[in-house]
């Protein structure tokens, strides 16, 4: 397997694994009964659809990290005039809808068994993860969810007209970054909670581990997959905070350690 720090790139566009959640990422996969299968520690985005399609689309801006919305000002109302192409000469078609995005962390998690994936679904959930849930338990895999609803998205317009004005910008740029500090906050937290329970950010190598495989390009895959991959969200098993006490007790039937908040 792959290790977390390689230079070989992924299979996500940016082609590399978000710099923040490295430690985090770390920690999970040096657990033997835990691997991430792919990440993302959450981003601002402006991102060009074309409209009535289900796929396709570009990025014209993304960050991991909060926005300048000095940038985002110059990238929407270019000075005439333009330096690069004009909108009439973009690769995206006049009527492609901008969309404005904030998407906080999202993460992918083979466990070994039942009872691990509820120990790690219960911390993501007392960490303010609350829509983190077992996604699949058939078969030979046990996967989790680890993620939370503070998302925003609002339509700017389209390439050949954006409908916004430059100070409504500057407010939405301002609330994603907010979002992007609560973001970073519950992954704080989450870690926190981790070292509690006896995670460390040590590396691992896959012969040391008890549980299955990851993918062929080491466990943690792009972002992009792991958004097409949760699709199958609508039939997710998620467990919420009324399930606590619940989940605490399966985490004990299935002979895991009981979770130290």
């Amino acid at each position: 397997m792959a290790s977390i720090s390689s230079t070989s790139p992924d299979k996500s566009p940016k082609g590399t694994i978000d710099t923040p959640i490295i430690p985090l990422l770390s920690a999970i996969n040096n657990h033997p009964s835990f691997f991430t299968t792919s990440s993302c520690s959450g981003r601002i985005s402006i991102f060009s659809h074309p409209p009535g399609t289900p796929k396709g689309g570009s990025w014209a801006f993304i960050s991991h990290e909060p926005a300048d919305p000095t940038t985002l000002l110059h990238l929407l109302f270019p000075p005439e005039p333009p330096s690069g192409p004009t909108r009439a000469e973009s690769t995206q078609p006049e009527s492609a809808e901008l969309l404005f995005r904030f998407e906080p962390m999202i993460l992918a998690v083979e466990c070994w068994d039942v009872g691990s994936a509820h120990f790690l679904v219960s911390l993501a959930i007392s960490c303010g993860f609350r829509e983190s849930g077992i996604t699949s338990v058939g078969g030979k895999r046990v996967i989790v969810a680890i993620r939370c609803s503070i998302r925003l998205e609002v339509p700017l317009g389209c390439v050949g007209e954006v409908l916004v004005s430059r100070e409504y910008l500057r407010f939405l740029v301002g609330i994603a970054n907010d979002k992007m500090g609560q973001n970073w906050k519950r992954i704080q937290e989450f870690m926190e909670g981790l070292r509690r329970n006896g995670f460390s950010e040590g590396s691992v190598g896959v012969e040391d581990r008890k549980g299955g495989v990851g993918d062929e390009n080491g466990g943690v895959v792009g972002e992009e997959d792991f958004f097409e991959d949760v699709s199958q969200v609508k039939s997710m098993h998620l467990v919420t905070e009324n399930d606590a006490s619940a989940v605490t007790a399966k985490s004990q039937l299935c002979g895991y350690s009981i979770l130290r908040l």
